[in-house]
């Protein structure tokens, strides 16, 4: 008797906490269901605001774009039928946009991570990048823009009691080739015509000597003297690692929204001047000539005497992104007792975004 009343009570707890079970699940379920709707709600609604903002950013960006295209016709310097084609064209890049935009809202929203537009950081999901990107407020006013720089051009040296046409190093052989990040600071508040540039650059100072010479260092003392052999190429090149510092001038554009104001240069006139400090990393000469009908590939990594540390004057004026560029040393090339020798160089710079 009491082991068939301690199986009913089993029973009984059993077929109780199944029900109760059962309830539970299917309030779990009704929330879940609750919640999901909530949050697709909340989406449908956050997407509806931003496809509102969105639009109207853009539509106020193609306002000033149409602007700007009627000011250019009524000064004659573009026709109607070309007005009118580039308004077509601002009209279908504001709609294409709009839709990139929203993507990437719908995006961002979907990952909870924030997407960078001009970055190079893409997301493929966490199994190839565990980097957290939280999503941020664009800010609204830049005053900082980074550059990567490169210069390229024809280089020499200025020597006393010398001009350049007696120069011991040939005109068009001698070269230099700079490259590097420089940061661009605006200084005033309020505009842009006045820019604060600086940053880090490699300098690479080439000078080739006139005739069968190379350069010998003696003790103190480095001179260029005749080669035994006939020499098919000879320079000498001066590794430096500097630190520019220039201020920058000239107009810029200006966009400015109830979202953010920036200001751009591209398509204007600059003009900069500073200088520069650094110090030598490394000197190397190279030489190639013959020797018993074999050629030979000579390099010598010594210091020749140079000096160590580098300083120097610099300007450059130009349109857009590129620029005639000059640069002097102001320090000597080879350390007293030498004669002073100062380097000099003229091209063309780029600034690469």
């Amino acid at each position: 008797m009491k082991t068939s009343t301690l199986y009913l009570c089993l029973i009984f707890l059993c077929v109780n906490f199944s029900m109760q079970a059962q309830k539970i699940d299917s309030k779990t379920i009704k929330k879940r269901q609750d919640s999901t709707a909530i949050k697709k709600e909340q989406e449908k609604k956050y997407l509806a605001e931003r496809l509102r903002v969105i639009t109207l950013e853009e539509k106020e960006a193609l306002k000033y774009s149409v602007e700007e295209i009627n000011e250019k016709f009524e000064k004659g310097e573009i026709t109607l039928q070309e007005a009118e084609k580039q308004k077509k064209k601002a009209a279908r890049l504001a709609a294409a946009t709009i839709e990139y935009r929203m993507a990437k809202a719908k995006r961002e929203m979907l990952t909870d991570y924030y997407v960078q537009e001009y970055g190079s950081f893409i997301r493929f999901g966490e199994l190839f990048d565990t980097r957290i990107r939280k999503k941020r407020a664009l800010r609204y006013d830049r005053r900082t823009y980074s550059d990567i720089i490169f210069a390229f051009g024809l280089n020499n040296a200025i020597q006393d009691g010398k001009s350049l046409q007696d120069s011991d190093y040939k005109v068009g052989g001698s070269r230099f080739f700079e490259f590097g990040i420089l940061w661009s600071t605006r200084v005033a508040k309020n505009h842009n015509f006045v820019r604060f540039r600086y940053g880090l650059t490699l300098q690479y100072n080439n000078l080739k000597p006139t005739g069968n010479r190379v350069f010998v260092d003696n003790g103190d003392v480095t001179s260029l003297e005749q080669f035994p052999n006939d020499l098919r190429r000879s320079k000498i090149r001066m590794t430096n690692l500097t630190i520019p510092l220039y201020f920058e001038f000239g107009p810029s554009r200006k966009k400015q929204t109830d979202r953010y104001v920036r200001y751009y240069t591209n398509n204007k006139f600059k003009f900069g001047i500073g200088g520069y400090a650094g110090v030598n990393l490394a000197v190397k000469q190279k030489l190639r000539y013959k020797e018993n009908g074999e050629g030979v590939d000579q390099e010598t990594r010594r210091n020749f005497n140079t000096n160590n540390f580098v300083y120097g004057l610099g300007a450059y004026i130009g349109w857009d992104d590129m620029s005639l560029y000059c640069k002097y040393d102001l320090s000597p090339i080879f350390k007293s007792p030498n004669a002073d020798q100062r380097n000099i160089s003229l091209g063309v710079r780029l600034d690469v975004f």
